[in-house]
């Protein structure tokens, strides 16, 4: 009697599970299937790439045309396949990802962490996302701050940056030189010179003095308060350091080695939006799979009260 009264032992319980035609089980058995599949994505990915997270998705236009919105990118550790190279490294040695000279860094910026990324479930604060940009050059403490810029965005690679001095001051600018000579004291801003403006003032560079497919360095006023990568968004004007500003981050410093998260090794086009757009994905497949359970149930059904044909012959 005591046992018949005994519960099913694991093993029982294990294969009810797994051969149970009901519904419900079912698409557990489905949920948990693709769980387990995601899950071993995820540590080989890790295995191979050293970092997590493993892939990310571009999200902005900040990089176009090397990465546009929606490429899924994978991040492999920073001095995995090769030493990470800056822009002045890689015009040095010869080295280009992306476009350009130079490794796409992800980082996080300021380094915002929390405690999900402290103990490593999560690689930055929840309030802020990683950005993704080529890290420029390596400035060391108590150095300026250089401010990078390209004029012509992401449609033009600059073949090189030229230095850039302040030369005097006209009609409130300070009035920016390549080292081409002294601009004329009654020198006017037109709408063909290039303006720029930062929390240090305005600026203004010459129409005659600009380079045609150069970019620009010239350093702020703003001191190094700590080693770190200068980093710029291939399509943007400007560098980050010094002149981006992040709402709950406050203006980005340059990135310490500990910020960076990895180096981009290569783009997958367009696999990206599924990540952006996770939630409407997860209740699509979700309602997907609940609709096939209740078609294969509803046949199954259909062919258990379908009549069987008589076979024997007609006795006379």
């Amino acid at each position: 009697m005591a046992d018949n009264d005994k519960s099913p032992d694991i093993r029982t319980r294990i294969n009810q599970f797994r051969t149970s035609d009901h519904w419900a089980v079912s698409l557990a058995r489905d949920l948990i299937w693709v769980v387990a599949v995601v899950g071993c994505i995820a540590i080989a990915l890790f295995l191979i790439c050293g970092t997590w997270p493993a892939v990310v998705t571009i999200e902005s236009e900040s990089m176009v045309p090397n990465m546009n919105v929606g490429d899924l990118v994978v991040v492999v550790q920073k001095d995995r396949f090769g030493d990470l190279q800056t822009w002045d490294d890689g015009k040095v040695s010869g080295y280009k990802k992306f476009g350009d000279y130079g490794d796409v860094i992800i980082y996080r910026p300021n380094g915002l962490t929390d405690m999900w990324a402290s103990v490593g479930l999560l690689p930055l604060s929840k309030a802020q996302h990683p950005i993704i940009h080529r890290a420029m050059t390596w400035t060391e403490s108590g150095q300026p701050v250089p401010s990078y810029l390209n004029i012509y965005r992401g449609k033009t690679t600059p073949t090189g940056y030229l230095p850039l001095t302040v030369s005097g001051t006209a009609n409130g600018y300070q009035v920016l030189s390549t080292g081409a000579g002294t601009p004329a004291t009654n020198f006017t801003p037109g709408t063909k010179d290039l303006i720029m403006r930062s929390p240090e003032g305005s600026y203004v560079l010459p129409a005659d003095a600009v380079v045609p497919n150069s970019g620009y360095v010239r350093n702020t006023n703003t001191t190094a308060t700590h080693g770190g990568y200068i980093t710029k968004g291939d399509n943007n004007n400007f560098s980050d350091q010094g002149y981006l500003t992040i709402p709950g981050t406050g203006t980005l410093e340059p990135v310490k080695k500990e910020w960076v998260v990895g180096k981009a090794l290569f783009t997958v086009p367009y696999v990206g939006l599924l990540p952006l757009h996770i939630g409407e994905v997860i209740i699509v497949v979700i309602v997907l799979m609940v609709l096939h359970e209740l078609y294969l149930r509803r046949k199954e059904e259909g062919t258990a009260v379908k009549p069987q044909k008589k076979t024997g012959k007609k006795q006379r």
